[in-house]
């Protein structure tokens, strides 16, 4: 037990010298961030309590709607631990710096095993817990569960933490002693192929169409059966659920039956896992030692390159030639294109299943409305991307970054390069998730343009503003790429594109307005497409604004760094 605490301890006195010593600016910015919590707080709870009251209004069926809403809650949290345990106990385990000086160390093995398990289950589920206090007190609140709720899910919890950081180790062990560690690309893209299939079964096991489909149950018990019926009962998601739903919607569960399965995984996982690290580890360790297999050259992937970036001047071209083999040698940042491709089949798929049909409002107005509100998700699916690739794009530089400042080289070069070279994928993806939703939608013409062109301006923006403001608060000193989006800067970033996508539909909203109602008014004035040209010329301009702000920003930081 003292071997572990001296383990533990590290991160404890780093975190507390950290509060004890900060200047006035990282207070500032952790107030600010302290605020941002708090907002971000307040309008999940507002908003889930309101959207929990409004189930209380539909007479039988609130409780199961709130009940398959918690499901689906705990279902994505569920799938989310597993694959952020996953990618953190490969480095806390694999490929920490302190490795070396732990390992040399006189410690138990089984010491440094559960100190690494502590580490990566608080590393990879701190924001779980962030987003749930809000929903779990909008469930209380709305449901009156009183002293008897909260104090159940201050013990499911932790319980339910354990169990996917404990299978993230075991898978990661296994992964590991199998594949040789200069092979970490292989490891990371079954990794991320894993995380496509648990998102693909989160989607499926969840089932939302039952919840617009009553009809095909035949009957309404039968319907309101299958509601209340858990989607995956073999999952901890399930189980945990049961636990609250028997206090808050009076289920008769045996809550302690659940609370026990919970409980006897949430042990005997860690255990399984420090057995199987005491028999592979150190082989495994050892090869992470190795170095990475060296590629043979590749004159038709240099040829793909050379072609992508032949439009652009000589300086901006050799620039974005390094950072794509950069990016494609980097196992941690191609492997993510997986989960992108899985967004974009989960996002497609949920225009597929709208049943517009059924609605009293017009098919044609209500799908141009839908079209619309397309655009703005559209917009939000595109800063979560750019938040991902185009803001870190100047703290990839990492500690090397000195050679740029010294070399015959302009930084608004540097800067322009990360934004071509950001802003090409970001706009096929913006285009094309468009493009196909419309296209499953079936809106009109042109709804269709005015979609294509407002994500076109909108994508310039989200680039810029994801570049820029990355160049204004870099962080060219992190342990892993996930870092970089979550500082400071990150949240700056992804306040100012949410605002510049909110400016945008605004600017919209009216001429698509009162094109929309000419479908509730047959015998009014047609407005004419060309009601549509002013926000386009608005929308342009302000474009213009998201992108030269930005840049000049990051670049006059970047100017005035130390060299």
């Amino acid at each position: 037990m003292s071997a572990l605490v001296v383990l533990l301890s590290p991160p404890v006195l780093s975190w507390k010298n950290d509060l004890r010593t900060g200047s006035p600016a990282r207070w500032l910015r952790r107030l600010v961030l302290l605020g941002l919590g708090a907002a971000f707080w307040i309008g999940t709870y507002w908003t889930l309590k309101r959207v929990l009251a409004y189930f209380q209004t539909v007479y039988e069926l609130g409780p199961a709607l709130a009940y398959q809403l918690l499901l689906i809650i705990l279902l994505t949290f569920l799938s989310m631990l597993l694959f952020s345990n996953l990618i953190t106990s490969l480095s806390t385990f694999f490929l920490a710096r302190d490795l070396d000086l732990v390992r040399s160390a006189p410690i138990p093995p089984s010491s440094f095993f559960y100190a690494r398990l502590i580490t990566t289950t608080v590393n990879s589920s701190w924001m779980v817990l962030f987003f749930s206090f809000p929903i779990f007190a909008a469930y209380g609140a709305v449901f009156r569960g009183g002293g008897l709720f909260y104090l159940w899910t201050l013990l499911v919890l932790p319980l339910f933490l354990i169990i996917p950081a404990a299978l993230g180790v075991l898978i990661t062990h296994l992964l590991v002693y199998w594949l040789p560690a200069r092979r970490i690309r292989d490891i990371l893209f079954f990794i991320g192929l894993f995380a496509f299939i648990v998102l693909y079964f989160l989607f499926r096991f969840s089932q939302p169409e039952r919840l617009v489909e009553p009809e095909t149950f035949g009957h309404f018990l039968e319907f309101l059966t299958a509601m209340e019926t858990p989607s995956s009962p073999f999952l901890p998601s399930s189980w945990s659920a049961e636990i609250f739903a028997s206090v808050l919607f009076a289920r008769p569960v045996n809550r302690w039956f659940f609370f026990a399965l919970l409980s006897s995984y949430a042990l005997f996982l860690p255990l399984a896992a420090s057995w199987v690290s005491a028999a592979v580890y150190i082989s495994g360790w050892s090869k992470a030692q190795e170095a990475r297999q060296g590629r043979h050259h590749s004159d038709l992937l240099d040829r793909i390159i050379h072609w992508l970036t032949h439009p652009f001047p000589q300086i901006t071209k050799a620039i974005m030639t390094k950072d794509i083999k950069s990016f494609l040698r980097d196992a941690t940042q191609w492997s993510q294109l997986f989960l992108l491709l899985a967004l974009v089949a989960v996002y497609l798929y949920n225009f597929k299943v709208l049943p517009l049909d059924r609605s009293p409002i017009p098919s044609a107005t209500l799908r141009t409305v839908v079209s619309f509100t397309n655009v703005a998700l559209a917009g939000f699916v595109l800063s979560a991307v750019a938040m991902r690739f185009a803001f870190p794009a100047v703290s990839l530089e990492g500690r090397a970054f000195w050679i740029l400042q010294t070399s015959p080289i302009a930084l608004k070069s540097l800067l322009w390069s990360k934004f071509w070279l950001n802003l090409i994928p970001l706009l096929v993806l913006g285009e094309l998730l468009v493009f196909f939703s419309n296209t499953l939608l079936r809106v009109p013409s042109w709804m269709m343009t005015l979609s294509l062109i407002t994500v076109f301006f909108m994508t310039f923006g989200i680039t810029a503003i994801g570049v820029g403001v990355g160049a204004l608060y870099p962080k060219f000193h992190y342990d892993h790429v996930a870092e970089i989006p979550t500082s400071f800067g990150g949240a700056i970033c992804m306040i100012f594109s949410v605002a510049f996508i909110g400016a945008t539909v605004m600017i919209e909203a009216w001429p698509v307005y009162l094109l929309a109602m000419e479908g509730l008014n047959p015998g009014s004035t047609s407005a004419g497409s060309w009601v549509l040209a002013p926000s386009l010329a608005g929308v342009a301009l302000l474009t213009v604004l998201a992108v030269v702000v930005p840049i000049k920003l990051g670049l006059s930081g970047l100017e005035e760094m130390p060299d």
